[in-house]
């Protein structure tokens, strides 16, 4: 009688435990659903200037260029980030996966000079002709609004995912290459053919509305370094209370702090 006692509470601890790792997997699942991860359909309309993504030429100043080399050397200002998921995929669910290094929007206010009135005049002006209609920088207490991301260990790298947009108005990405040597990461989407295209991002900048494309960046080889500039731009930066809270979880994912 003690062995069948105890077989029946092994069963019920057993079932206990795969209780708890279905409703892990489930949460994940739905997190990563809303999270942008799971590749959906959606329907998106492309005019004559712009359809989905576009790359185009771009080149920092000299200025700008020795700053951002003057950036990379201070580990002070630099925050590694690494979020690891069990697994890296389920089903057409890219589970959040990511790691690499960023320098956010207020260590670049404040240790450049150039790189904010760049984003905030010549860029903004340069991407609203790009696209046909008028964009904004997004507000510089956001530490995603213009970042440097910087991949430099094996791996380093984001899964797919779409861009959330908490905004009011349309939301785009615009990713300008630091580093001009070619690496394993790459910036890579699916086409609605469900095909990976993917650009090299050395020479050319590349502007792309996220919450539309399903992208990622590509696992960073050994003995490698990429680093990009980021930039967002809104066609509105209203936001509604529920976004403005959203955001800011969304940002200590991305650089491990609220602010």
């Amino acid at each position: 009688m003690k062995n069948i006692s105890y077989s029946m509470k092994y069963a019920k601890y057993l079932l206990y435990l795969i209780a708890i790792i279905l409703v892990i997997i489930a949460a994940t699942i739905v997190y990563a659903y809303n999270s942008g991860s799971c590749q959906l359909e959606k329907k998106y309309e492309c005019n004559k200037n712009f359809c989905l993504y576009k790359e185009f030429p771009i080149q920092l100043s000299n200025n700008s260029m020795n700053e951002i080399q003057t950036m990379l050397q201070d580990k002070s200002i630099q925050k590694r980030v690494e979020i690891t998921s069990f697994a890296e995929n389920i089903a057409n669910c890219a589970l959040p996966n990511k790691a690499g290094v960023t320098i956010p929007t207020n260590q670049i206010a404040q240790n450049s000079e150039s790189i904010i009135p760049f984003y905030q005049n010549e860029l903004c002006n340069k991407i609203s002709d790009l696209l046909g209609f008028k964009v904004y920088p997004t507000d510089l207490s956001f530490p995603t609004s213009c970042v440097l991301l910087i991949y430099e260990k094996e791996g380093d790298w984001i899964n797919w995912h779409y861009d959330h947009n908490y905004y009011n108005g349309r939301f785009f990405t615009v990713l300008i290459p630091i580093t001009t040597d070619l690496t394993c990461t790459k910036f890579e989407f699916k086409n609605n053919k469900n095909e990976i295209v993917s650009l090299d991002l050395n020479e050319n900048g590349v502007c792309f509305e996220g919450n539309y494309l399903y992208h990622r960046a590509s696992k960073l080889c050994a003995n490698q370094r990429r680093v990009i500039l980021s930039c967002q731009f809104v066609t509105d930066n209203k936001m509604s209370l529920i976004n403005q809270l959203r955001i800011k979880l969304k940002d200590f994912a991305y650089i491990g702090a609220l602010k």
